[in-house]
């Protein structure tokens, strides 16, 4: 097994040394109440800034609640080396687990073994829609590319572009959230007179990722742009972009400051984010919601709902994805208006089912 990254008790939590996404400053809160006997887990997909952002959400709710808390992640992103975490943590007892199920498909027999088992769970960011998991946080990955492919579509006209190549790179090509991203962006952009080209394998490894893109834009010296579908494109996009003095558009996901800063510079146009710090924040709440006070635990999908950054706004998301406390801040409010009550917050879980599906509204 791979190091296992394990972080945060509340004894300890003063010692630790500030992520590298994200700022030096431990945010300030009213003390929790000692719920230090609870212990939870948290298993991530991978690690990388945005999962780093995953985990200081779970580490703020588990200061908040006053509970112990363990995350585990390899920078692999290996499905097997996180399976493998999961069965550690259901062997060590925690009373409760957040898991990344990425991909979804390959979750369904571990999900059942913890279910049997009796352990409450909560799943964030990528869905397994077919495992026994009754809650999970995260965006409508399908609605997010319709978003995406609607602003890369102003983008593109904003610059006198109404014709070209658009070329997509999805860092999974088995994921089923990036093959609904996939879906959304194609259907926001059709009718046009754009050619969007099959998404190809540009792999998660930031080092392959750029050369699997170097070798797409090689092959398509034409493209009036370039959309990635993970955290990890825009940066090397932009990269690429600079070294070869080009002059394609760019336009991905996630508010990475890599991210944020090609956005800023003008190389690339358009990024939409998740609020992934949510997606670490909630499931820890949730769960020590449930075991603190005995209510059961919420079920249905609380959906982050997806943020569109672009060089009007760029400037109003920096601070807020490099300064823990200004994030911790933002979020305490926004949850407050937002997230008062999970289980009133909370989609029907069959939505996920339906790619797209709106939000039912409420009879009055």
């Amino acid at each position: 097994m791979r190091h296992l990254r394990s972080i945060l008790t509340m004894a300890f939590a003063a010692l630790l040394v500030a992520l590298p996404a994200m700022g030096a400053a431990a945010q300030d809160a009213t003390p929790a109440a000692d719920n230090s006997d609870i212990e939870i887990a948290y298993v991530l997909h991978g690690l990388n800034a945005f999962t780093e952002r995953i985990q200081t959400g779970a580490e703020d709710a588990a200061r908040d609640y006053g509970v112990t808390l363990e995350v585990f992640g390899d920078a692999s992103f290996d499905t097997a080396t996180h399976q493998a975490f999961f069965e550690t943590a259901l062997q060590r007892g925690f009373d409760g687990i957040a898991v990344v199920t990425f991909p979804g498909d390959t979750w369904i027999t571990p999900i059942q073994i913890a279910v049997d088992q009796g352990v409450p769970l909560v799943g964030a960011n990528v869905t397994s829609l077919d495992s026994a998991l009754g809650t999970w946080v995260g965006q409508d990955e399908f609605t997010s590319g319709v978003i995406l492919g609607g602003e890369m579509l102003t983008q593109l006209e904003a610059a006198g572009i109404t014709e070209g190549k658009i070329a997509v790179g999805i860092c999974d090509p088995a994921a089923t959230v990036l093959q609904d991203r996939d879906s959304g962006f194609r259907q926001a952009l059709e009718g046009t007179s754009y050619d969007i080209l099959e998404a190809q394998d540009v792999d998660v490894p930031v080092p392959d990722n750029y050369s699997k893109w170097e070798n797409i834009v090689a092959a398509n010296p034409d493209i009036v742009a370039a959309v990635g579908l993970c955290s990890i494109d825009i940066p090397n996009l932009a990269q690429l972009k600079e070294r070869n003095a080009a002059t394609w558009l760019i336009g991905g996901y996630d508010l990475d400051p890599p991210t944020l800063e090609a956005i800023q510079s003008g190389l690339a146009q358009v990024t939409v984010g998740q609020q992934e710090y949510l997606q670490g924040y909630l499931p820890i709440r949730a769960l020590a919601e449930h075991l603190i006070n005995g209510t059961p635990l919420v079920e249905g999908w609380l959906e982050t709902p997806t943020e569109v950054v672009t060089a009007e706004n760029v400037a109003d998301y920096v601070s807020r994805q490099t300064d823990d406390q200004v994030q911790y801040d933002y979020y305490q409010e926004y949850m407050d208006q937002n997230f008062a009550d999970l289980q009133a917050a909370a989609r029907p879980y069959d939505d996920l089912r339906t790619p797209g599906m709106p939000r039912a509204t409420p009879e009055s």
